[in-house]
């Protein structure tokens, strides 16, 4: 329940940051230019501040797509992974289908936006996403990605 209260909360606050700084939108791409650019893996380079003590290295990775014009519309899970993260920081490569914009239900009107969402049991006591447990600082940044080359970076901190 609480990582669907997390995820509702996150869909929620990207719907309002699109709200409330205008940006500078690039036209719609072509399947042939979406192909091209999303056929890699993305590089994602998560990154903090903080004192991290990592018991369990292993964490879960996913990728969200939502339409840029659809305020209220859900996210659409894209692909996830397990990875391992035994210090910070630390880069991962998250395989991402070349068809990735085709998945995002409802179909989007006006470009899409891409984040990260993270499930991870850092301190070892069997409960993800919980005090003691490494997380997106949503503070710091919004975990918004580019499907393209560059490596994204993600901060995370220590959840109190």
């Amino acid at each position: 329940m609480k990582n669907h209260l997390l995820l509702f909360m996150a869909a929620g606050t990207l719907a309002l940051s699109s709200c409330n700084k205008p940006e500078k939108k690039e036209p719609a791409a072509t399947p042939e230019s979406t192909e091209n650019v999303k056929s890699e893996n993305l590089k994602i380079e998560f990154t903090g501040t903080d004192t991290f003590t990592i018991k369990n290295p292993k964490l879960k990775v996913s990728l969200y797509g939502v339409s840029e014009g659809l305020q209220d519309a859900p996210a659409t899970l894209i692909t996830e992974k397990e990875f391992e993260g035994k210090a910070i920081p630390f880069t991962v490569e998250l395989p991402v289908p070349a068809d990735a914009e085709s998945k995002i239900s409802p179909k989007p009107t006006n470009g899409v936006k891409y984040y990260i969402a993270t499930e991870w049991d850092s301190d070892g006591n069997g409960k993800a996403n919980e005090k003691g447990d490494i997380f997106i600082d949503h503070d710091k940044a919004f975990p918004n990605v580019k499907l393209n080359s560059e490596t994204q970076k993600i901060y995370v901190k220590v959840l109190k």
